[in-house]
């Protein structure tokens, strides 16, 4: 049993940080910084790179999961506008997110992998001026496969008998709320990231470790939404996630699923303790010691709450707009 973390620094992890700048560089995308994770050819990264410098963003900082320390500072020399992050071990994908929004200094940072391509047509200086007017989570971008046809970024749920089921949608209108961004992808508020603790390093599978970030988000009153300004393109197919129940599933259902709204905060009921095992199966004290650590992880929070997963579902089609 792993402990639930409730901020970036609960599950500190060793990096190295080499190349760029000592501070932001200003740049047209003012305010704005990018954090580009790794994943694909190895080309694909120097060219994202590139494009992203000749944007001017404010600053660029790359995550470096699996190179040598020698190869990274090659690569500094030739892009020494960027800062590299050397991962001193493997990490989950909101592992890389919560260090890169760590060492960002930016109030709003730009997560894409070294396999997407921004279409900056949209981005006019009015677009950046407005992300400090939108009191919003995350924006998250309008997503189109490796052949351009539109991906269903748009995630809604649906749930049954506490369980819950996610619909992949296309994205109709500018500003329609999502549950998560889609491949982690988007602009976040640096500050409001940090209030809800960024992704849990504990859930390994990127699949639960999305929902879990993006409903958690949404229980706490945060904003995720489409912006039809940020289009992303893939160099190659995006990989098929598993959703499939798994060991991970277990502590999504305990900290988003299980807790229920009493007045002005949230408690889970001993009684739930019965549905989680016949969920998890197993071990009975295994359970209930796991059952135990969220209940201490939600009452800790429990008046960071605005909604339970219930009350969150039957309103998600109110207010899309």
């Amino acid at each position: 049993m792993s402990t639930i973390p409730t901020t970036l620094d609960d599950r500190p992890v060793p990096y190295t940080v080499v190349g760029g700048p000592a501070g932001p560089t200003r740049g047209e995308g003012g305010g704005v910084s990018v954090l580009l994770l790794e994943r694909g050819k190895r080309l694909y990264r120097g060219e994202a790179l590139r494009d992203l410098e000749r944007l001017g963003f404010e600053s660029i900082v790359s995550i470096e999961e699996g190179g040598e320390a020698v190869d990274v500072e090659a690569l500094a020399q030739r892009h020494p506008g960027t800062r590299f992050i050397l991962l001193g071990k493997p990490l989950t994908p909101g592992e890389m997110i919560n260090v890169g929004l760590r060492e960002s200094t930016s109030p709003f940072v730009f997560v894409l992998w070294s396999d997407m391509r921004l279409q900056a047509q949209g981005l006019s200086s009015r677009f950046f001026e407005r992300l400090g007017e939108q009191d919003i989570l995350c924006l998250a971008p309008f997503l189109q496969a490796g052949k351009g046809e539109a991906l269903p970024s748009a995630m809604s749920p649906a749930l049954h008998h506490q369980s819950l089921k996610v619909l992949s949608l296309a994205p109709e209108r500018d500003g329609a709320k999502t549950l998560y961004p889609f491949d982690y992808a988007g602009i976040y508020s640096r500050k409001r990231f940090v209030l809800t603790g960024g992704y849990d390093g504990g859930i390994s599978n990127p699949y639960w470790q999305k929902l879990d970030f993006g409903f958690r988000s949404w229980l706490w009153g945060e904003d995720i939404r489409l912006s039809q300004a940020l289009r992303v393109g893939y160099e190659a197919e995006p990989t098929v996630e598993d959703s499939t129940p798994d060991s991970d599933y277990k502590w999504f259902w305990l900290k988003n699923l299980a807790p229920v709204f009493r007045g002005d905060h949230v408690a889970i009921p001993g009684g739930r303790y019965w549905s989680y095992l016949r969920r998890r199966g197993g071990s009975p004290l295994a359970a209930w010691a796991e059952f135990r650590a969220a209940r201490d992880w939600v009452g800790l929070n429990r008046y960071r709450f605005r909604s339970d997963a219930s009350s969150l579902v039957d309103l998600w089609d109110e207010g899309v707009s």
